[in-house]
């Protein structure tokens, strides 16, 4: 089920109030909801969207507020959350899907175990696409097998540096990648600047809702959708699952595109009390189905498809369940590693 507790309907106390009502504890507190991506981008949209809503789902309706903390695909956040973020329950977080992988992958600036911490829910799943500007040349992946295109990318833990390099590895294209922009907004000026000819994992929700006008005006190519399978809107855009040559790379790509069913996933550092972990949950799945979010979420042109903290955790433990040999083959194409 995505909804764990009905509010004032299960796990209540003898007097008919919820259990959690007992817990002041949030009570004149503030709560924080870092984010792990810069100003305007879509992790900072949901974060901000579900921190708008929370508190008054909290037992004391606490102060809730929102710290961007972008850097290094995600990896920059959860290793302060993990690491030296408050375990108490008032610090939560919103991180790039991909950073779950990290620590699987070897990645040396990793200092967390991502099955360690405690998963609140997703309020999303999505769909990335690969596209490029329509000066570069290109409309299709098989011609961007004959010509260089450089692409923007923020760090090595986030899709827009590791799609293009899978694409590159497996399928032999000759993508750019140009790192250091600190999210999505700066990655659009650079393309409309023409400093970069596309973008990798831009989630299609958002392209659909922000930038509809480039592709009403033949500004922008999409070349592939990634994902486990195709999105209704997108039916005559080629599925990279449809790439695969062998059951050996169908597998592959099923590992790496797992985790795009929690695509804004919501998390709390180990070390919170199970109690205050249950509150946050309960506290996430009242906020996904609250009313005034889902109309808010509408206005914004947001796509609200919740997964429970339960349900996201169990996903988590699945690809950390993966082959070893599966995850090396993984990294070795996601990063470049011959």
């Amino acid at each position: 089920m995505r909804t764990l507790f009905a509010i004032g309907a299960c796990l209540t106390l003898a007097g008919g109030a919820p259990a959690w009502a007992a817990d002041d504890f949030y009570a004149g507190k503030t709560v924080r909801v870092y984010l792990s991506g810069s100003a305007g981008g879509g992790y900072d949209g949901y974060g901000r969207l579900l921190g708008r809503h929370i508190a008054k789902h909290l037992p004391g309706e606490p102060t809730v507020v929102g710290v961007n903390m972008s850097g290094a695909g995600g990896r920059k956040l959860a290793n302060y959350l993990y690491n030296a973020a408050p375990k108490d329950g008032t610090a939560i977080a919103i991180i790039h899907n991909t950073t779950v992988y990290d620590a699987m992958y070897g990645e040396p600036s990793v200092k967390f175990d991502a099955s360690r911490f405690y998963w609140l829910g997703s309020l999303d799943s999505f769909t990335p696409i690969s596209f490029v500007w329509h000066t570069s040349g290109v409309r299709s992946l098989a011609d961007a097998k004959d010509r260089e295109v450089a692409v923007g990318a923020t760090g090595a833990g986030s899709s827009s540096f590791q799609y293009p390099n899978l694409l590159n590895n497996v399928l032999g294209t000759k993508f750019k990648i140009v790192t250091g922009y600190k999210g999505s907004p700066e990655m659009y000026r650079a393309m409309e600047q023409e400093e970069t000819h596309g973008m990798m994992g831009t989630p299609w929700a958002q392209m659909r809702s922000r930038y509809m006008r480039w592709l009403k005006e033949d500004k922008v190519n999409i070349l592939v959708q990634f994902g486990r399978k195709k999105n209704p809107d997108l039916l005559a855009v080629p599925l990279i699952m449809n790439f695969a040559r062998s059951e050996d790379e169908r597998k592959l790509f099923n590992f790496i595109f797992a985790g795009l069913d929690f695509s804004r996933p919501f998390l709390a550092p180990p070390g919170v009390p199970a109690e205050r972990v249950a509150t946050l949950r309960a506290a996430f799945d009242a906020a996904a189905a609250d009313p005034e979010l889902l109309a808010e979420a509408r206005k914004a042109k947001r796509n609200v498809n919740p997964l429970s903290g339960a349900e996201v955790q169990a996903m988590v433990n699945e690809i950390y369940a993966t082959p070893p040999a599966l995850v090396k083959q993984a990294q070795e194409v996601l990063f470049g590693k011959k």
